[in-house]
């Protein structure tokens, strides 16, 4: 996508100056970039190139065919510097189609990754996951299964009693939100229950309620 700019430079007024970003380059560590250009002066259009990285918010323009006047060209130099870093690194560009696969493939397999499922002794599964804010310690959920083929999930009481006695607002603030999303409290369990149909779309709603509850109190 290219993009076009109307400027106002001295002597020759207003100007057309258009970024080439589909004739872009990049070094092979995609530290360095460069991007053509070109201004229409009317009695010429003068042309060039940024060399700029966004890393170290350095750019320099090398002109092919600079202004013939060198108040023109170096008005147009700043004006390439501050448009640079204040609006063109903050276009974003379409994604292909392949990248988006691409993309989900690689969550899909760090999601799998990071998610561990065992059965308990007692016929119970658990599942964890680590917690973004605590490397070390794991979001746990316990899947258990009534006479009826309908689940319960639950986090086995562990959130509310973590919680300490001087922190009774908060812990009064979490059961609130929980119900409020249609989730249960029984004797300090969060639980919810499910069909098996429902299963997959209530475990992660559950799952996304109990990481916000670490996220935001226990973090």
């Amino acid at each position: 996508m290219n993009i076009s700019k109307t400027v106002l430079l001295p002597k020759v007024g207003k100007s057309r100056m258009t970024f080439y970003r589909d004739r872009r380059k990049a070094s092979k560590d995609k530290k360095v970039f460069s991007l053509p250009f070109d201004i229409d002066l009317s009695e010429k259009i003068a042309s060039g190139e940024i060399i700029y990285s966004p890393l170290t918010r350095a750019c320099r323009v090398m002109w092919n065919e600079s202004p013939d006047d060198a108040t023109i060209a170096e008005e147009a130099e700043k004006f390439i510097k501050e448009f640079l870093f204040g609006t063109l690194m903050s276009v974003t560009e379409p994604i292909e189609p392949e990248e988006a696969m691409k993309i989900m493939a690689e969550l899909n397999e760090f999601i799998s990754s990071a998610l561990k499922g065992t059965i308990s002794e007692n016929g119970s599964f658990v599942l964890t996951m680590p917690i973004v804010s605590k490397e070390s310690k794991n979001l746990k959920v316990i899947i258990r299964k009534k006479d009826t083929g309908d689940y319960f999930l639950s986090d086995d009481g562990v959130i509310l009693r973590s919680f300490r006695p001087h922190e009774r607002g908060q812990k009064d603030r979490v059961i609130f939100m929980t119900k409020k999303f249609g989730i249960e409290i029984r004797e300090e369990e969060i639980y919810l229950e499910s069909t098996p149909d429902e299963l997959p779309s209530n475990l992660y709603k559950f799952i996304q309620i109990i990481s916000a509850i670490y996220l935001f109190y226990l973090s």
